[in-house]
């Protein structure tokens, strides 16, 4: 999961579902909860207080193995990522792309109704992610309010299948940036804190508003995460754009890789679903 979360395109959510875990993760998520922090407070006081129910309830050997594995190739990928991007930006890039739209797939499959609502909740999805192209401003600084916010909004990414949180970095202007703080950790710890606190925010909240969303209507939610998805592929393209005006790279290989990245998840999606039979 941790060497995806790397990788704009691939979803770390979509390994803990190809794997077994994902239902197990949700729940354990979940069990992070006010009551949790309320009986936390009050257990010096209270005899009765439910407090090792409720610790139990988050299968904390589970988790701990989990995000251990998660931070390990983090920290071990990200420099093999920032190497690529420092030196071969176009292809990786368009590598991305390959990955990213293959993806689109995984989503579109957990859509059972295609009626003419939800075709239409993802037109609305799509204009939205293609306006972020024009919104989100090419060079950003990144203040710790911002990479707060973009920790709290990655994070959805491990509770959608399809969904990656790098691409949700990409999108927000801050991936290039947060896999150089992963590469030199020692002299970014604020800015890794600051992202952190917002991913633990953001699991507490989003999981819970993905829960009631997916209750709600699955099909609609899901169409509107697919047009977002599709439209916001906008901003690595106008990246590959841009670069290849100033520095022309051979767009024979810029293809090979963009379908490579294609190859790449389905040859996930394959073994997805071999594991799963």
């Amino acid at each position: 999961m941790g060497i995806c979360d790397l990788i704009p395109g691939i979803s770390g959510g979509t390994i803990a579902f190809i794997t077994g875990i994902y239902a197990k993760l949700i729940s354990s998520i979940k069990g992070f909860s006010p009551t949790l922090l309320y009986n936390l407070i009050l257990y010096p006081f209270n005899k009765n207080n439910q407090l090792k129910q409720n610790i139990k309830s988050l299968n904390l050997p589970f988790l701990i193995t989990l995000f251990l594995g998660i931070i390990t190739a983090l920290l071990i990928g990200s420099n093999l990522i920032k190497f690529l991007l420092d030196n071969y930006f176009i292809y990786t890039i368009a590598f991305f792309i390959g990955l990213i739209i293959a993806s689109s797939k995984i989503l579109f499959s957990h859509i059972k109704n295609h009626n003419l609502a939800n075709i239409i909740l993802g037109l609305i999805g799509f204009l939205i992610g293609l306006s972020f192209m024009i919104l989100i401003p090419v060079n950003i600084t990144p203040t710790p309010f911002y990479i707060f916010f973009c920790g709290f909004v990655a994070i959805s990414a491990m509770f959608l299948p399809g969904i990656s949180g790098s691409f949700i970095l990409l999108i927000l202007g801050t991936y290039e940036f947060m896999i150089n703080a992963l590469h030199d950790l020692t002299n970014n710890f604020k800015t890794i804190s600051m992202f952190i606190l917002g991913a633990i925010l953001g699991a507490f909240t989003i999981s819970r508003i993905i829960s009631f969303l997916f209750r709600k209507d699955k099909c609609k939610t899901i169409y509107v995460l697919l047009g977002l998805v599709i439209g916001a592929l906008s901003i690595p393209i106008k990246q590959i754009i841009q670069t290849q005006q100033s520095n022309p790279s051979n767009p024979i290989l810029i293809a090979i890789y963009f379908i490579l990245g294609i190859i790449f998840i389905l040859l996930i999606t394959h073994y997805q679903k071999k594991f799963i039979s």
